[in-house]
């Protein structure tokens, strides 16, 4: 009898063993891939912010340089120029939203997609303007609502440990 027992005790012991030592190892295995994983984890947010920035500014620009001259020529041209600033800075604010930022620039994040919102918010008023002055007379106020928008980005870059956006607004 004391033999059968035994056998059960022996296999009940490396029963026990593998219940522990399996899931452990799995766990041990998770632990080495995620410590590489969470130590590049601020270069990739840097990087999709730059791949998010980049292509906003590039669609930005020639929008702005557009409404620049077309404000003192064409109204329907400025109003349809300002329409792309809007569609622009709506989808970086979106995809700004879908990143997870890590605590630094993550509440600047938030109130840049808020600046940004208001900024947006005045260019759609602009945009309802019934002549080229009255359109124009906006402008000293987008310029205010882009220092907001730009004080942000100077923050989030250097949380970042991006250099200033030059000549940009992202």
């Amino acid at each position: 009898m004391s033999e059968r027992s035994g056998g059960k005790d022996a296999g009940r012991n490396v029963t026990g063993f593998l219940l522990i030592a399996v899931p452990s190892v799995v766990v041990l295995v998770l632990l080495f891939l995620a410590v590489p994983y969470y130590a590049g984890a601020s270069a990739r947010i840097t990087k999709l912010y730059t791949n998010l920035a980049v292509p906003a500014d590039q669609a930005l620009a020639p929008d702005i340089a557009a409404y620049s001259h077309d404000m003192d020529t064409s109204l329907a041209a400025a109003k349809l120029d300002l329409q792309k600033q809007v569609q622009a800075e709506t989808s970086f604010d979106n995809q700004l939203g879908d990143i997870t930022f890590p605590p630094a620039p993550d509440p600047h994040a938030d109130l840049l997609i808020a600046a940004d919102q208001k900024r947006i918010k005045l260019i759609k008023l602009q945009m309802q303007a019934k002549t080229l002055r009255k359109l124009r007379s906006f402008n000293a106020r987008d310029l205010a609502a882009n220092a907001t928008v730009e004080e942000q980005v100077t923050i989030i870059r250097q949380d970042l440990g991006l250099p200033p956006a030059s000549g940009h607004l992202y």
